[in-house]
């Protein structure tokens, strides 16, 4: 056999190690990996499934250097030029394009290479060249779930092409609660009463990571308009009031409520979100709860109820509102916001393709008067920016009516 010829991969001992590999079992792989490689210094695949190996334990340029040998010798191996590009991700972006152009063009029909030749370009702002990697993915694997959701990730807007790869992506993956409720969001059909829990979840675990980055670029500030509001009505000493924040998300009004709290409750559906808060170190409890169920459960609790942009995931909010003033302590104060429904509209709520809600005034205010909370201050203000454009909310706080 040549030295530069490819090593047929059936071989036993070669299938054991990939085999040990997947199983997690990284050393026994290795060994065999190595006697290979000493049995043959340019066994190619063991090159390469050793660097594939390496990356596993975190060992970046032993992986790239052995991925590379392996191609320099082999250099029509499809596999490997796929594997040196996610190795290379977030290092050289030049590299990876190579060497993704490089996968995609020796093995046309290879799924995996396209779809992440795809996400690659998603993150470096290419969208264009992102979607025709996903719909080149689509042609060869029409139910790959992931390339539906980055299509219609890219559709934005509530066009007919977004409301069609919502629709793809739901009929793909029916059970997908981001499919289900952003196909809904896009639909002409009456809206859902509310987000369903496991799309909170599964968005908000998504962008834990990065959510504190993300709303300042939007300029959020939802948590300041409702504290801002709150200190002009609550006693001035500091540590009197239980308070809950209900949708507490990473924490963002923990802080500004800190030195009127006697305890500071939060709770939040996403672990990935609650995880943040707990850092913060300025609450009291964290619990990873439903609000609606939480607030029932504890009647008569609180001094202050806090939900800054969590009932933007409601459309029906006349059950939030009762178990909130519920929850509340005579005279408790329930403080929140809503995204603003036009004056002229004609509805009591509209789900929007962002997947949150808006709401009328009218609306709300029965909802308010429903559950006997008497309104102290009913204003518009901008939450955040969503692109160019402000979202404009209703900053709602109101009192608890005594019976």
């Amino acid at each position: 056999m040549s030295p530069f010829t490819l090593a047929p991969m059936p071989e036993a001992s070669t299938q054991q190690a990939m085999d040990l590999q997947r199983a997690g079992r990284l050393d026994d792989a290795e060994a065999i990996y190595q006697q290979l490689l000493r049995d043959q210094p340019n066994h190619i695949d063991a090159l390469h499934e050793l660097g594939v190996l390496r990356m596993r334990q975190g060992r970046v340029p032993e992986a790239v250097e052995l991925v590379q040998r392996s191609l320099r010798l082999a250099p029509r191996n499809a596999f490997a030029w796929n594997s040196l590009a996610n190795m290379l991700l977030g290092r050289n972006p030049q590299a990876v394009e190579i060497a993704y152009s490089n996968a995609t063009g020796i093995k046309p029909d290879f799924t995996e290479a396209w779809y992440n030749f795809g996400n690659f370009l998603r993150d470096q702002q290419r969208p264009q060249d992102a979607l025709r990697c996903y719909e080149r993915v689509l042609e060869l694997k029409p139910g790959f779930k992931g390339a539906y959701e980055n299509i219609a990730r890219f559709a934005t807007g509530r066009s007919p092409i977004a409301a069609r790869a919502y629709q793809a992506w739901l009929e793909a993956e029916p059970d997908n609660p981001v499919a289900r409720h952003m196909a809904a969001a896009h639909s002409s059909q009456p809206a859902p009463a509310r987000a369903n829990d496991a799309y909170i979840v599964d968005i908000f675990d998504r962008g834990a990571d990065a959510f504190d980055a993300v709303l300042a670029k939007l300029e959020y500030a939802a948590p300041q308009l409702l504290v801002s509001e709150l200190n002009q009505l609550l006693p001035q000493a500091e540590r009197t009031l239980d308070i809950l924040d209900a949708g507490c998300g990473t924490g963002l009004c923990g802080p500004l409520l800190r030195s009127r709290a006697r305890q500071l409750v939060g709770i939040d559906l996403s672990p990935g979100m609650l995880a943040k808060a707990r850092e913060r170190q300025v609450y009291d409890q964290l619990h990873e709860a439903e609000l609606v169920a939480f607030m029932r459960a504890h009647p008569a609790s609180y001094d202050v109820v806090i939900s800054a942009d969590t009932l933007v995931y409601f459309g029906e909010i006349g059950e939030a509102l009762q178990v909130a003033a519920e929850a509340l302590k005579p005279d408790g104060v329930l403080a929140f916001t809503l995204e603003a429904e036009p004056a002229e509209s004609a509805g009591r709520f509209r789900l929007h393709d962002s997947g949150r809600y808006s709401h009328d005034e009218r609306y709300a205010r029965e909802c308010l008067a429903a559950a006997r909370l008497e309104v102290l201050t009913f204003e518009r203000g901008v939450l955040r920016k969503e692109g160019p454009a402000d979202v404009t909310g209703h900053v709602i706080l109101a009192r608890k009516i005594s019976r």
